[in-house]
């Protein structure tokens, strides 16, 4: 299926976790996806967004952007990622990331002289082979791993502080009449939504439902649909245009690349019914370059 055209956002990128999961108007769909991941005994009731950044993040006082951070009716703080490509200590950023969100809360019940800490929660959706060796048999089935500090010996967590869990959907092969518990669900409708035409009757449980609702496109208005589209084309151009610019050289590289990425966005535009003047003031294209899209 053309992605283009594509009744449902890619979620597993950048651009579709943004365009569903970062809208407020969401939160419900996002509450049941994290309940998804979560252990039984710690599941979220109600969620409201925080901000993404965290200030001072380098020693030279940059700051970085999660791509979302969400706080829970008990004061627990969730850091959600969508990582789509392999990166280099990725465990780490993300250790680093939970622990930077800690630390701000720690710094807060100092100044009031109490130390009861929010806990954070970082859930990571994977869709690259980002942690290496995974052959051990013992993981064959296994995509959600978690991890904390408990004692080595006896496995009991004396607190809750830091937990960093982890679903490798790139990992993740089944087929929907394989899925059985509402997790392997969950993972089939990450991994498979943005190439599906209609919600299948296997996943006919209200949190999909909610699911589907906020994924489908038609539903945007049409800054969300351009947001989107802009988005989603350069994501996925990101890395030829990198390497156009490597062959052809910097300058005509880049630029090769940016009027490809104006093209392929007056063509998504045009496939989702947009008339020419608003193509034309969003990509800059001639008047005759959109008519021959």
């Amino acid at each position: 299926m053309n992605k283009i055209t594509q009744r449902y956002v890619d979620i597993l990128s950048d651009a579709g976790f943004k365009a569903v999961f970062g809208d407020q108007r969401n939160r419900d769909a996002l509450t049941d996806l994290l309940n998804a991941m979560l252990p039984d005994d710690r599941k979220v009731k109600e969620l409201t967004y925080s901000t993404t950044e965290i200030p001072g993040f380098t020693l030279s006082g940059k700051s970085v952007r999660l791509d979302l951070r969400c706080i829970g009716e008990d004061g627990r703080n969730f850091i959600v990622e969508m990582q789509c490509y392999k990166q280099e200590y990725f465990f780490r950023r993300c250790v680093e990331y939970a622990a930077k969100v800690y630390d701000s809360g720690a710094r807060a019940g100092a100044e009031s002289g109490e130390y009861n800490i929010p806990p954070v929660y970082f859930i990571g959706l994977i869709n690259c082979s980002t942690f290496g060796d995974r052959s051990d048999p013992r993981r064959k089935d296994r995509f959600i791993s978690e991890y904390t500090f408990r004692e080595k010996q006896m496995m009991d967590t004396p607190d809750e502080t830091i937990f960093l869990i982890f679903a490798e959907l790139n990992r993740f092969r089944k087929q929907l009449d394989e899925c059985q518990s509402l997790t392997d669900k969950w993972c089939y409708a990450l991994k498979h939504i943005g190439e599906l035409a209609e919600r299948p009757d296997r996943l006919d449980q209200k949190v999909f439902e909610k699911f589907f609702r906020a994924c489908e496109i038609a539903r945007f208005d049409n800054e969300q649909k351009l947001q989107y589209v802009k988005d989603m084309i350069t994501e996925r151009d990101q890395i030829n245009i990198i390497n156009t610019a490597r062959k052809e050289g910097m300058e005509k590289g880049i630029e090769k690349g940016r009027s490809e990425e104006r093209t392929n966005i007056a063509k998504a535009m045009k496939s989702m019914g947009m008339d020419a003047e608003t193509i034309i003031k969003a990509t800059g294209l001639s008047e005759t370059e959109v008519a021959e899209l």
